[in-house]
């Protein structure tokens, strides 16, 4: 923890202090983020903080280091973890944590007490089990986690405070950063997200102002300054705390540059402390005692005094391990005040110095050898420290790419790297990309899989003489990382696979067949996914691989329409594909559970809940969807995993006439976290409900904003589809048919045509039924009704309406409502309704009409569908067949906000029984099947909306005003 003297008076921030101390009490607080330019104060204002909190709470503080230190992934937790082992010791921190723990390759020093960590301990189960640790402090006392300058935060430490941020969202644990908007860098997208989030506070500081930076120089200058100071102090500081204070060291001479200024807080410092400035400028943050004292230049007894002195005149602060500089600019400044060759040699000394312990270097340390080396010029001991460093990084930490990286960058700098390193440059790109995949770094991944292949493939012609194999895996390596881009595999898995015909079977070909199969059907080529999949489930059943196994059923459980592919593998068939698609499923839930691969079960589930969907046992894939949410949720995987299954909840309570739950299966906080593809598909799902409902103009908007989010990537063809028939819908309801035709006609001109409506005969139905209503419609559309596959009960549904439209029958529509009927979509079975009556009343069967009529009747109000509700009196009006009243009365509204009391929607109403419950952020929000971070805005909502401070005070103001009542109570 920094110790942080009292070099100042903290001015002008009272209000801010005063918001954090309150934010540590305030359930709807999660986190605050305090902004502000460099040297404004947001290091003060922490310490000021954190000094009031006192021992009320347990603060933890990490620092990121800063760009070009060399600072380690994770520096900052790193900081606050081995804080913590230092504050509560190594046996107690392993209490809080499972056998062979993914932070015992953090803190060696755990594994003493919990094991090594699992071979198979990845980024995820590392973030959770940190997440774990701070929820259980926060159960006995208040936990405040500070990290400072996270405009420096790495990749890797951006990704768990994200993570952090989404799922630390209980009332007892706050978490503040600190940052310079003016320098965020990637870290801007991720304070956009936050401040999206009403848990979410910034505390902007502001330059003080001239009556301000009077109080400061006069607690600096020990007597009341004069005006004429305070106003040439305050132009030429700008209000910032930092300048006012190096100004005030010589208020008679004011420098006229900024490193000027800056250097004048060595002003009177003597020699012996003027030795240590420059080494440790050099050294970066944190200065590590030791390293410190083996670099600079001064007698033992004397090294002491000197540091001292820099202590006590707050150029340096201390730390647990070390010291670190008032101030980034200052180090800064004092670096580059150096001439280079003074430079270079300081970096030889902490070189030399750390080189001097050997092997008794932590990685950190190592790392720190290198850059240093590599700043001196010696690129061949950089090389061999970045490669020692990796020797001890853990295989998939993002750490070991960053140092990967590095010694790619020094390979072709050094005459003869091969006799340097026990390694080659292909294997140091194999490795690049192993960890790429692992960590989620696809663009750094993809640039060290071209390397790789250029080297692999140097050209198109002829035979490289590498092993083929080995090519395979890259080329398979190189198009899963492109398919996560959005983009697809590309022509990768083909090459990959057509390398290894006719080679032994191996790990690496299933891998590449899963991973086939996955593109195939997403393409819409179920029978070629379908063969990959059974071909590596062969090879997964011969070599024992549980976890290859899993996916393959599960892709041939998703790629089940494709009979052929079943067949052509000797696999039995049950009675209908659907049931056979869900065996496959039965037995990848087995294999899976066998191998304990989290992920596996909730891909699963997600594919299972897609199948269930498209076949209309609508309840069934709701089963399924709430299965993998929980998955999601135990495995801290939910916000990678949630955004498909809310799609697929979101159509089938859809189809099931359940428009308000279907609404309400992600808010407004929610919506705007999914990605691109899920709010697409959504905005369709919504637009339809509001089209039925009579909201055109909803409708409509919702089709645009779905548009702008589909683009034209191939991967979206499917949910294209569906906004291409939404289209049609509007156009007809606005009059347009023409405008409806020319879209259809525009549908077959783009993209593959035909092609791809047969790839997705599902999502082409819909559109196929619509030829059926449209004069002027395409003929090859139309000719489509004979010839598109029907692959489920939904399907076949589709075809008879299809026929009812075409041949207009009463026995025709019959038909159709009876398929309705079967897969239970009430507003479908109201749609065929509406031509049964038309088409009986044509034919004079009055009682038929009738009957139809009052059960559309019924069926329009009770789901809120004013539009069809008016075509059926229109129907009966023009008819002449009088409606029952209460048959005919006016539906019901219908929105995703109903309000319960005091102004609380459904959902909040189950937050906040709940709530009551006694239960967290965490478990209400797996029993609503919603992120924590979700569960924290509602309860947000909640205390504001009921005006109560805490959730104690809400569960007694809802006890009390008779809140927690249920309808079925």
């Amino acid at each position: 923890m920094v110790s942080f003297p009292g070099s100042s008076a903290l001015v002008g921030r009272a209000a801010e202090v005063s918001a954090l101390l309150e934010a540590v009490d305030d359930d709807r607080a999660q986190t605050v983020l305090v902004a502000g330019e460099a040297g404004i104060g947001k290091s003060r204002l922490i310490a000021e903080f954190t000094e009031r909190l006192g021992g009320e709470a347990l603060v933890l503080l990490g620092r990121c280091p800063e760009l070009g230190t060399g600072g380690v992934a994770y520096a900052p937790f790193l900081a606050v973890l081995r804080g913590l082992v230092r504050k509560l010791g190594g046996e107690a921190v392993a209490t809080l944590l499972p056998p062979h723990p993914a932070l015992a390759n953090w803190l060696p020093q755990l594994a003493v007490h919990t094991g090594g960590a699992a071979p198979e301990a990845d980024r995820i189960r590392l973030f959770g089990e940190i997440l774990t640790v701070l929820e259980q402090l926060a159960m006995t006392r208040p936990v405040v986690l500070v990290l400072e300058d996270l405009h420096w935060a790495d990749d890797a430490s951006r990704e768990l405070l994200t993570f952090l941020a989404a799922n630390l969202a209980d009332a007892n644990a706050l978490l503040v950063g600190t940052y310079r908007p003016g320098e965020a860098g990637p870290l801007r997208g991720l304070v956009a997200e936050l401040r999206r989030n009403p848990g979410v506070h910034v505390l902007e500081l502001h330059p003080l102002t001239s009556h301000e930076v009077g109080r400061q120089l006069a607690a600096l200058l020990g007597r009341e300054p004069g005006s004429e100071l305070i106003t040439k102090v305050f132009e030429r500081s700008g209000g910032n705390p930092l300048f006012v204070e190096a100004l005030g060291q010589c208020p008679d001479e004011l420098p006229a540059d900024l490193a000027d200024l800056l250097l004048g807080f060595q002003t009177g410092l003597s020699p012996q402390a003027r030795t240590v400035v420059p080494p440790a400028a050099v050294i970066g943050s944190p200065i590590h005692h030791d390293l410190l004292a083996a670099t600079v230049d001064l007698p033992p007894d004397e090294l002491p005094r000197a540091l001292r002195e820099l202590v006590d005149r707050h150029l340096l602060l201390t730390t647990d391990t070390g010291y670190e500089f008032r101030h980034g600019l200052i180090r800064q400044a004092i670096h580059d005040n150096l001439l280079p060759v003074e430079r270079t040699a300081l970096h030889a000394r902490a070189a030399a110095a750390l080189h001097a312990r050997g092997d008794a270097l932590d990685p950190e340390s190592r790392a720190d050898l290198a850059r240093h080396a590599r700043a001196a010029g010696d690129l061949d001991q950089a090389l061999r420290a970045y490669w020692s460093a990796i020797e001890v990084v853990p295989a998939t930490h993002p750490e070991r790419l960053r140092l990967l990286e590095q010694i790619l960058t020094l390979w072709d700098r050094v005459p003869t790297p091969e006799q340097i390193l026990p390694t080659a440059k292909l294997s140091v790109l194999e490795q690049i990309v192993d960890v790429a995949v692992a960590c989620g770094a696809t663009e750094r991944g993809i640039a060290a899989a071209d390397a790789a292949l250029a080297l692999l493939v140097p050209g198109e012609s002829g035979d490289s003489g590498a092993d083929p194999e080995r090519v395979a895996r890259m080329y398979r390596r190189r198009a899963y990382l492109r398919a996560t881009t959005g983009a697809g595999p590309g022509e990768d898995l083909t090459q990959a696979l057509a390398l290894m015909e006719g080679m032994p079977d191996s790990v690496e070909r299933a891998e590449a067949l899963v991973q086939s199969a996955a593109a195939r059907v997403f393409q819409g080529d179920a029978v070629g996914s379908a063969v990959d999949a059974v071909a590596a489930l062969a090879i997964a059943r011969r070599l024992g691989a549980d976890a290859l196994m899993a996916r393959a059923h599960a892709h041939l459980g998703l790629a089940g329409a494709a009979a052929a592919g079943g067949a052509a593998a000797g696999e039995v068939r049950a009675d209908s594909e659907t049931d056979w698609a869900l065996e496959h499923f039965a037995q990848a839930h087995r294999a899976a559970a066998v191998a304990g691969d989290a992920r596996i079960v909730v891909d699963v589930a997600t594919w299972e809940s897609a199948v269930l969907v498209g076949a209309g046992r609508y309840e069934a894939a709701i089963a399924a969807v709430r299965q993998g949410l929980r998955a999601a949720h135990e495995s801290f995987r939910f916000a990678e995993s949630a955004p498909i299954l809310y799609v697929k909840w979101a159509q089938a309570l859809s189809a099931l006439g359940r428009w308000d739950e279907a609404r309400a299966v992600v808010d407004e906080t929610q919506f705007a976290q999914l990605p691109p593809l899920s709010r697409a598909a959504l905005l369709v799902c919504f637009a339809r409900i509001s089209l039925a409902t009579g909201d055109v103009r909803a409708a409509e908007e919702g089709a645009q904003a779905a548009g702008l989010l589909l683009g034209d990537s191939r991967w979206a063809a499917q949910y294209r589809l569906e906004l291409a028939a939404l289209t049609c819908s509007l156009a007809l309801v606005g009059g347009d048919e023409r405008a409806a035709a020319a879209a259809l006609t525009g549908l077959l001109e783009g993209g593959d045509g035909v092609a791809t409506l047969f790839a997705h005969p599902h999502e082409a139905w819909p559109l196929v039924v619509l030829t059926a209503r449209i004069s002027g419609a395409p003929a090859e559309l139309l000719a489509l009704g004979d010839t598109l596959p029907t692959a489920s009960p939904v399907d076949a549904a589709q075809r008879a309406a299809f026929t009812a439209h075409l041949a207009g029958t009463a026995a025709r529509w019959a038909e159709a409502v009876a398929a309705w009927r079967g897969v239970g979509r009430p507003y479908d079975v109201g749609i065929a309704l509406l031509g049964l009556a038309e088409s009986a009343a044509v034919e004079g069967n009055r009682v038929e009409a009738g009957s139809a009529l009052k059960e559309l009747t019924e069926i329009a109000a009770r789901l809120g569908a004013a539009p069809l509700a008016a075509a059926a009196a229109a129907v009966g009006e023009r008819a002449r067949i009088s409606l029952d009243e209460s048959a005919a009365r006016a539906p019901k509204a219908q929105s995703g906000t109903a309000s319960g009391g005091f102004g609380l929607t459904a959902r909040e109403l189950d937050v906040l029984r709940l709530v009551a419950k006694g239960m967290s952020n965490r478990a209400l929000a797996a029993e609503l099947f919603i992120s924590a971070n979700t569960a924290g805005v509602h309860v947000s909502r909640i205390l504001t909306k009921l005006g109560v401070a805490s959730r104690t005070e809400a569960a007694a103001f809802a006890h009390e005003h008779g809140l927690l009542i249920t309808a079925g109570d």
